[in-house]
């Protein structure tokens, strides 16, 4: 229960009397959609490293880790120590730890965890061996090659295989393998397209891969993919995980290139207004991110957000619309982002709740 919230939740209780607004996920629809993607990594024989960016909450993360998870990535540092207190120790951070500090970090964590952290450049690789010695730990590695998201990460070519030889050379460090993230194919409607450019990304990686092993260096581990195109990674020969995160909770927008997931996590909103053919709710921009597209409504089709403002949610109905004082629930377009918006998680099942959970990471960016 978040500290300031002096009637918060508590497990039993009926949804229906729950304060507006309140985040919630549907731990039904997450057992569901656990199955799915856990069932689809053992028909590949691929590990499933859920990525924790867009749980950022320690309780949901436990509840996936219990269904059979083989891990987390994560986006932060923070992120990776909030798992490590949690007792989840098997940790990506799939992106670099730069500059003292962070580098410190992530060698203090090592020492408590089995972290491994990408890198794409040797003068952070250098830093971060010196931090693993002066702290008395050994931080694993990732070599993370750029497949075409021209964000991070060094061309797939003799870049990856020098790298690898530097991080393998380094007392404190351990080389564990390469990361190819396809992230800007991720949300592509037409499937066809998002499949044929994943697999030249991934075509890309594993020749890395090749090139790394002829160099005398064993790759444990190749990761990548996420929840738009989790089953063309994990069906590429060479690659060891996929590391998906959306797919746990779901989004309005994520939702429709990969329905085989289904929304578990909903804002529930009230009721503050209505006129003819429109009715305003309680949550806006400030519970509900729209940084994907707009929010739909739950459970009633023929309603259409219109506009969002800091506070309030405007809503197109089809008539009988609620009245004030009742609450609907609203699937945010990025789950991600929403997530980021609150501290408490309200989990549910059957029309009560079953959890409480802080979320921990919320609004951290370190």
């Amino acid at each position: 229960m978040h500290p300031r919230d002096p009637i918060g939740p508590t497990p039993g209780e009926p949804v229906a009397g729950l304060d507006t607004p309140h985040l919630l996920v549907d731990l039904d629809a997450v057992d569901a959609n656990l199955r799915v993607m856990f069932a689809g990594g053992r028909r590949y024989g691929v590990d499933v490293r859920v990525h924790f960016k867009s749980l950022k909450c320690t309780g949901l993360a436990r509840y996936v880790a219990a269904a059979g998870a083989d891990g987390f990535a994560c986006a932060k540092l923070n992120e990776a120590e909030a798992l490590a207190d949690a007792g989840l120790t098997d940790v990506l951070l799939a992106n670099q730890a730069v500059g003292p500090l962070k580098t410190r970090r992530a060698a203090r964590l090592a020492a408590r965890a089995n972290l491994i952290v990408c890198a794409d450049d040797p003068d952070n690789v250098r830093e971060l061996a010196g931090a693993a010695r002066g702290a008395g730990s050994t931080v694993g590695v990732l070599v993370e090659v750029d497949i075409g998201m021209n964000r991070c990460g060094v061309p797939a070519g003799p870049a990856v295989v020098e790298l690898a030889r530097l991080v393998a050379s380094l007392p404190g460090l351990r080389f564990r393998g390469l990361q190819g993230y396809d992230g800007h194919l991720q949300m592509l409607p037409d499937a066809a397209e998002r499949r044929a450019k994943s697999l030249a990304g991934c075509e890309q990686l594993v020749a890395a891969r090749r090139l790394v092993e002829a160099a005398g260096l064993p790759v444990e581990i190749v990761t990548g993919g996420g929840t738009g195109t989790w089953d063309v990674v994990a069906s590429v020969p060479g690659v060891t995980e996929i590391q998906p995160g959306s797919f746990v909770v779901m989004d309005a927008a994520y939702h429709q290139v990969r329905p085989e997931f289904a929304c578990a996590l909903s804002v529930r909103a009230g009721v503050v207004s209505r006129r003819p053919g429109a009715y305003v709710l309680d949550a806006g921009t400030k519970a509900i991110s729209r940084d994907f597209g707009t929010p739909a409504v739950k459970a009633r089709p023929g309603d259409r957000v219109v506009r969002t403002n800091e506070e309030h949610t405007i809503v197109e109905a089809a008539e009988p619309g609620p009245r004030p004082g009742e609450a609907v629930e609203v699937w945010p377009a990025h789950c991600c982002a929403t997530v980021n918006l609150h501290r408490t998680l309200v989990a549910v099942r059957g029309g009560r709740v079953e959890a409480v959970w802080p979320i921990e990471c919320s609004g951290r960016y370190d």
